[in-house]
């Protein structure tokens, strides 16, 4: 699986009281920080890093040690032939060039799909997944940890 940007941001972004998105974002990156293999881009990673430099510069050093404590998280930097695809399809998808680049990669790589909130995916041909993981076991354990700390999800 590929992670996009927004898994990332909206769970450093969220609040005691959450959205289900977030929590579900929470959810992925628990899945792989528990050994779940998944895929990202230097792309991804630094579009956090420029979000978070804009509105939450607190969590810059919190962001990298945390996908630092993910082994399992594959950085991969694209290609010019990642690019090139990019180039060749924009404006036949709804997503900006990041976005292509990164459906380059996805395409490249073979994934089998990508976790991610962007309407833009769906109709790529690439599986999207996020919002069906609400009824996981899994996530409704994660649900009842978070209620347990003091967060509200709603």
């Amino acid at each position: 699986m590929f992670v996009d940007a927004n898994i990332f941001i909206n769970w450093m972004a969220a609040r005691r009281s959450m959205s289900i998105d977030d929590a579900l974002c929470g959810y992925i990156l628990k899945r792989i920080m528990d050994g779940e293999t998944a895929v990202t881009s230097t792309l991804v990673k630094d579009e956090v890093l420029i979000w978070l430099s804009r509105y939450k510069a607190s969590a810059l050093d919190k962001f990298i040690k945390a996908i630092r404590m993910m082994p399992t998280l594959i950085i991969e930097e694209p290609t010019l032939e990642d690019e090139e695809f990019a180039i060749k399809n924009f404006g036949r998808y709804n997503l900006g060039i990041s976005d292509l680049i990164n459906l380059g990669m996805i395409k490249r790589l073979k994934l089998e799909g990508i976790y991610t909130l962007d309407k833009g995916f769906l109709s790529t041909g690439i599986k999207v997944v996020f919002y069906e993981l609400k009824e996981e076991d899994g996530f409704k354990a994660f649900i009842e940890k978070l209620r347990k700390r003091g967060y509200l999800v709603k």
